[in-house]
């Protein structure tokens, strides 16, 4: 039996794998690196290659640690560093939900409700955020085990209602401008997810190999996203490639039995995804924070991890061009890559080398 407070690997697969469908069902085109239609199809498969390896930067550092997390270990070089290092990731987990909540306003006001104010509807959302990341990581993790099921059959129902759709002609050849496109994009889609990040932090509340699920939960989704890319593609061909969100093309094409528009009934599965990762990030965020200067009072302190998502968001989510600037910057690209790689491996090296000097 897990101990209270801990979640099982595969109750955090899928919390990971529903922080990230959000972001895929949600993901503008205009605010991605360019890259031929033909090659979208396959750009999953170089993204898990590069995911991979922040999947062995993990199982490296979580060995060499005892499966501490990296604010844990910064506080064997001094306690400063642990500090730091807790407010830099959590500002980090600040920054990704608040850019995920933007991205899913714009969605919601350009596809479900155009030029309308959603502000009352993300503070809803942000409420019950708050409320959820309260009640810990366990029952984030009950909660999306539901929520995995439900989505599961719906992603089936969406692929299964399109297949009288698919045409082979609308598959373009890959790799009309070479591989460095491809390579650029799955770079450009690497460095903007949190999910891996997530467990630099949270690996102590883990049961069980956390780096064997990330590597599992790595595979599986690029499996998953290949086949919903193939069928987008095959399905909406030329037309997919004008849309702002294309895979909310699908939903709207999907009929099943007497539903007749399944995109209006899995809004509201893809809100309860946003709602997930939104009180995850925030309980990270607290959970590095506690990790760093221990006891916290957790109410204030979430409450002020949401006031700084509900800025970001509003930042953010203006105009499709202030998101595409936003989220396309190079700093992000940087920072991001020292948090998953630089300063782990950093720290854990460090601390390798001031353990051999003492049994020396």
């Amino acid at each position: 039996m897990k101990a209270m407070g801990r979640v099982s690997t595969s109750q955090m697969f899928c919390v990971l794998f529903l922080c990230r469908i959000i972001s895929l069902f949600t993901f503008m085109l205009p605010s991605a690196a360019y890259l031929p239609s033909g090659d979208r199809i396959i750009t999953a498969i170089p993204v898990m290659l590069i995911e991979l390896i922040y999947c062995v930067i993990l199982i490296f550092t979580l060995k060499m640690s005892g499966n501490s997390s990296i604010v844990t270990c910064a506080g064997k070089i001094s306690p400063s560093a642990s500090k730091l290092l807790a407010i830099i990731y959590t500002f980090a987990f600040i920054w990704f939900a608040g850019i995920g909540t933007a991205r899913f306003e714009l969605f919601i006001s350009t596809v479900m409700f155009p030029n309308s104010e959603l502000y009352f509807m993300i503070f809803l959302l942000l409420a019950a955020a708050f409320y959820a990341s309260l009640k810990g990581l366990e029952a984030i993790s009950r909660a999306s085990g539901i929520l995995f099921f439900i989505l599961g059959i719906s992603v089936l129902f969406i692929i299964f209602s399109v297949t009288g759709e698919f045409r082979l002609v609308n598959l373009k050849p890959l790799f009309t401008e070479g591989i460095t496109p491809v390579a650029g994009f799955a770079f450009y889609v690497s460095v903007r997810a949190a999910e891996l990040l997530t467990l630099h932090i949270n690996a102590p509340y883990i049961e069980g190999r956390t780096g064997a699920m990330a590597v599992k939960w790595t595979v599986i989704f690029s499996v998953v996203t290949t086949v919903i890319l193939t069928v987008l593609s095959g399905v909406t061909g030329e037309y997919g490639n004008d849309q702002i969100f294309p895979l909310y093309t699908l939903t709207v094409i999907a009929k099943f039995g007497i539903f007749e528009r399944l995109d209006d009934i899995l809004t509201g599965v893809w809100v309860l995804c946003s709602f997930i990762q939104l009180s995850f990030l925030i309980n990270t965020g607290m959970n590095a924070l506690t990790q760093g200067f221990g006891r916290i009072k957790k109410i204030p302190v979430s409450l002020l991890l949401t006031a700084g998502i509900f800025c970001v968001y509003l930042f953010t989510s203006r105009t499709v061009a202030v998101f595409s600037e936003a989220v396309s910057s190079r700093a992000v690209e940087i920072i991001f890559v020292a948090l998953i790689g630089v300063i782990p491996l950093t720290v854990t090296l460090i601390n390798k080398r001031k353990g051999k000097r003492k049994k020396a």
